[in-house]
């Protein structure tokens, strides 16, 4: 016959029910607390300056130099909605132009011929992408396509980061890893191919400013592979200045 469960054994049961139940109750808060992609998201366009402020921005002008294999290069770029660019580098007082109105893509190099040509195939279709992504990337990522998930935390140089992964419908996904802290952009990566070989490309962000409102990185570090292609330090950006779009048309 089996003995009863005397008082003793009844006080441990209840112990470690009770200690169960509060387990149960710290996992349920900290699965609570976990923020999800899109609170992450939500954090960041606040910490920018919010989404209404970065939807309002219709021209950039940026001033700056590039240092990297060339040299010291003086650097000044315009974007305007929805998709033109023009890039102007000077080099040893001789100034290189690329622009696109959004339809045509040309270049201008003095040391190529004194005329502006037209540029087409894969370096043109490039410059279009890059003039279409006016606005950050996670700026109305839905509207747009696309999906953003949480990969994890991890350390970036150092800071502890939220790793984002973006996938487009098309093209390569988009790795952004943002300060855990104050949730700016750390670094952005992804996969790239040349010549048939395989590596990652990076772009890394420091010495944020505030521009009307907005936190802009006056710092850009670009890498291959972990290893520094060229550093972009702007001296002033600018919002929302007049730019006529006569200035991205190819000059006939």
């Amino acid at each position: 016959m089996q003995s009863p469960i005397n008082e003793s054994t009844m006080r441990i049961f209840s112990r470690l029910l009770g200690v169960c139940g509060v387990a149960a109750l710290l996992v349920a808060s900290v699965l609570a607390q976990a923020p999800t992609a899109d609170d992450i998201v939500a954090k960041y366009l606040t910490a920018r300056g919010g989404a209404d402020k970065l939807r309002a921005v219709n021209t950039v002008k940026m001033t700056g130099k590039l240092t990297g294999q060339p040299g010291e290069i003086a650097i000044v770029s315009w974007a305007k909605r929805p998709n033109m660019i023009r890039r102007e580098s000077t080099l040893k007082e001789q100034k290189i132009i690329i622009a696109s109105d959004g339809q045509t893509v040309w270049a201008l190099n003095p040391m190529a011929g004194p005329t502006p040509r037209e540029i087409t195939g894969p370096q043109a279709e490039a410059a279009k992408q890059d003039a279409s992504e006016f606005d950050p990337v996670l700026l109305d990522a839905k509207e747009k396509g696309l999906k953003v998930e949480l990969v994890g935390t991890e350390p970036v140089g150092g800071v502890s980061t939220y790793h984002l992964r973006v996938t487009k419908t098309s093209g390569p996904s988009q790795d952004i890893f943002l300060n855990a802290e104050t949730l700016l952009e750390t670094k952005i990566s992804m996969p790239i191919e040349q010549a048939g070989r395989k590596g990652t490309a990076a772009i890394e962000f420091s010495n944020f400013k505030t521009v009307d409102g907005i936190m802009v990185p006056f710092k850009i570090r670009q890498t291959i592979d972990g290893q520094t292609m060229a550093e972009v330090t702007y001296e002033s950006i600018q919002f929302n200045a007049p730019v006529d779009d006569a200035l991205f048309r190819m000059p006939k």
